[in-house]
């Protein structure tokens, strides 16, 4: 039985190549998007914000800030790429306003959980056709009356086409359905690192007809994978790839 996150099942429909020199061959990066390593440490001070709250605290601002520079100073040991109008410095300053923003807007009561491990056997929720695939991952963070909140950072804000057919929410919704038989609500928390952070909520909804579509989704990308069918998907994003020279070299 296959076993694939819904991580590695977004980078295989991204670009089946690349998904290939990263996972396949395990070719090392040369660099790394700045955009990627700053989602990274926003998320990581809020992670901590959050455990801190479950567990009967309350952190200062100043605390979360903390975490959120140490974790930025340790991205940036590793050589990083820039998009045209980002620095370091412009970075480091959009993510303390974000944390700022975050801490001040988020609700008196504490989530459930953050960084939920899950690990579920694929069927078809509507017909029940067992599809011989496990699928992994973690929630982001669980809040009362079932709500599965996926936490982003972006340049630009979602359209509401995007929100309905968000693949990381329609994921988090089949596994919860199949670890609880319910769907649950849905929410996608924005940090926008626009010229002026702000914050964005998008609440949204699936229906069982959805997952099934989501769950046959995910067996035919594990299926793709196990069978070896990787092909580049040029396009705008290839400027910012870091396998642009091996993709150059291949010829199939």
């Amino acid at each position: 039985m296959e076993t694939i996150t819904i991580s590695r099942v977004k980078s295989y429909l991204a670009c089946p190549l690349k998904y290939k020199f990263e996972h396949v061959d395990k070719i090392p990066k040369p660099w790394r998007a700045a955009a990627l390593a700053f989602g990274s440490s926003v998320h990581a001070a809020i992670e901590w914000f959050h455990k801190e709250r479950i567990a009967g605290r309350t952190p200062s601002l100043s605390a979360v800030l903390s975490v959120f520079n140490a974790d930025w100073y340790a991205q940036n040991v590793e050589p990083l790429v820039f998009a045209d109008q980002d620095s370091k410095e412009s970075l480091a300053e959009k993510g303390r306003e974000l944390i700022r923003l975050y801490v001040e807007q988020v609700g008196a009561k504490p989530p459930i959980a953050v960084e939920t491990p899950f690990e579920v056997e694929l069927h078809d929720p509507v017909t029940g056709e067992v599809l011989d695939v496990i699928l992994r991952g973690r929630f982001d963070i669980l809040e009362m009356d079932n709500v599965v909140v996926d936490v982003k950072t972006a340049a630009r804000s979602i359209d509401e086409r995007s929100i309905v057919q968000h693949l990381q929410l329609s994921a988090y919704a089949l596994a919860f359905f199949l670890l609880h038989q319910h769907i649950p609500k849905l929410r996608l928390d924005q940090l926008l690192k626009t010229k002026q952070p702000r914050i964005e909520r998008h609440e949204t909804a699936r229906t069982v007809e959805d997952l099934a579509w989501t769950a046959h989704l995910i067996r035919r990308v594990a299926g793709s994978i196990a069978s070896g069918h990787f092909h580049p998907n040029p396009g705008w994003i290839c400027g910012e790839c870091e396998y642009f020279a091996h993709c150059q070299a291949w010829r199939g």
